[in-house]
């Protein structure tokens, strides 16, 4: 592969051409096809005016517009910028402004939100109804001109503090990414890829999408995730990835334990965006008969690690750096920090993001020396393999000690009567924060006195949670990601 995305992603469309690229409900798509509805919708998008790194937001729920339109901004020279269907109209308002979109390929319930937003924009995008990229006006695509160092996709951040920012990534990075991830897993043109993941998001996008097709696999798309129907594809599959709601669901289903046992092509399951439950890993890999190839990632940088695929797995742990990588973690005084020592996450490698879109200063914040701060907290063991104990902005320091949430939700998981927990911490008077925990029954016998309990026996006095709320549910993002923001405002 060169150092190009979108070059490489047509020699792949031309090296497969007669191979199926993509199925869809009942429709299948070989490569030849996808890279003719692809020219179709860019020749359509220049017929329009598009110039070369104008951004095209994606604002529709409906997978097969989304993914014609995103290869088709791309073909012609523009930058996708993906966004999820169900922003607010502030939150579209916002990212619309500074993003400078020139298009907005909207869905039919995003279409009156879109056009009414664009009309209030000084620079106003045009809207496009998405139903148009099964079959635009024709017109004649030109191919464009970019090179490796240009944007290619643009991604904005969780927005943990303020409001999200909009990481650009260029073809260069891009294509390392995805050609260190598919070394790494080994993917082939004979694999077929389940991707019930949203779209408007890294994973299900650049990680199960781009992925596949850069290495002429088979991509099986679900609108979502049902259990029934991702059981049925996975029965025909060779790759899995999801998150761990998914497999939670999936085994509360009853056919789950013996529809696994004839998954004989089976050959990888990965998860990624949060950790699966410790006490619920066991049982999961023992049902699938294989290992859950965890991994780490992030929106600045792609995939940063990953479980071998021929093991070691240590449980808890997101693996080593992917090729062309350097991991290291730092002490508070900015010394390498021992093995099983917490410390900051930093990175460093051709996978990083290109800079934060219109926002020079933080760029150069954020890499230092080429170096960036993931934000993260984690640990090596002796063998160098990286696990993950928390962001630094959610540690929780408590009378001077430091409390790792992922530790206090570790222990909390595995309490008979938890279905799931989160942790954070909460102002306090006495000691700066206290740990609170908000908790879903499995058994509504379990009260507070009984966690307690559990806790002093497990965990030192200082970790044991002070504040504890039982709730109907964890409020979540599409991908299973506790939003802690929200849930600090459900103990005030």
């Amino acid at each position: 592969m060169s150092g190009h995305f979108l070059n490489n992603l047509r020699t792949s469309f031309g090296k497969y051409a007669s191979r199926t690229a993509l199925i869809y409900g009942d429709r299948t798509w070989t490569y030849t096809e996808l890279d003719a509805a692809a020219r179709r919708y860019a020749a359509w998008l220049q017929n329009l005016g598009i110039s070369a790194g104008d951004r095209v937001v994606l604002f529709t729920p409906n997978k097969l517009p989304f993914l014609i339109g995103q290869l088709g901004a791309m073909f012609a020279g523009g930058v996708p910028l993906p966004l999820n269907p169900r922003f607010t109209r502030e939150e579209m308002r916002y990212f619309l402004s500074d993003s400078q979109a020139r298009f907005v390929i909207a869905g039919s319930e995003q279409q009156a939100l879109a056009g009414q937003l664009a009309a209030e924009l000084q620079e106003p995008p045009v809207v496009l109804a998405d139903a148009t990229a099964a079959n635009p006006p024709a017109a004649s695509w030109r191919e464009p001109e970019t090179t490796a160092d240009d944007p290619c996709l643009i991604l904005y951040s969780s927005g943990t503090t303020g409001w999200p920012k909009g990481v650009v990534h260029s073809h260069a990075n891009v294509a390392s990414s995805l050609a260190a991830l598919a070394f790494c897993w080994q993917m082939t043109p004979d694999d077929v890829v389940v991707n019930a993941l949203p779209l408007f998001h890294i994973h299900g996008l650049a990680f199960a999408t781009h992925l596949t097709w850069l290495t002429g696999g088979t991509l099986v798309v679900q609108d979502a995730f049902d259990p029934q129907a991702t059981m049925a594809d996975i029965s025909r599959a060779t790759v899995f990835m999801a998150v761990p709601p998914m497999y939670y669901r999936l085994l509360d289903e009853p056919r789950f334990a013996s529809s696994a046992t004839t998954w004989k092509n089976m050959r990888l399951f990965t998860c990624g965006s949060a950790p699966i439950r410790a006490e619920v890993l066991p049982q999961l890999e023992e049902t699938l008969g294989k290992p859950v190839i965890n991994r780490y990632g992030m929106t600045e940088a792609y995939v940063i690690s990953s479980l071998p695929l021929a093991g070691p797995w240590p449980h808890g742990s997101v693996g080593l750096p992917l090729d062309g990588i350097e991991l290291k973690v730092l002490r508070d005084d900015g010394q390498t920090a021992e093995a099983g020592e917490v410390g900051s996450v930093r990175i460093r490698g051709p996978n990083l993001f290109r800079q934060y879109w219109n926002k020079p200063e933080a760029t150069r914040d954020a890499l230092k020396d080429g170096w960036f701060e993931t934000g993260d907290l984690g640990q090596r063991d002796a063998a160098g393999f990286l696990a993950l104990v928390g962001r630094k902005h959610d540690l929780i320091i408590t009378s001077g000690y430091n409390v790792y949430p992922q530790v206090v939700e570790r222990v909390i998981g595995e309490c008979p009567g938890v279905a799931e927990c989160a942790a954070l911490g909460l102002p306090d008077a006495q000691r700066g924060e206290r740990v609170a925990v908000a908790v879903v029954r499995s058994d509504a016998r379990l009260d507070e006195a009984a966690l307690a309990a559990w806790c002093r026996e497990r965990l030192v006095h200082y970790q044991q949670p002070r504040s504890v709320l039982f709730v109907e549910s964890l409020p979540k993002n599409s991908l299973g990601k506790v939003l802690r923001r929200e849930l600090r405002e459900m103990f005030e």
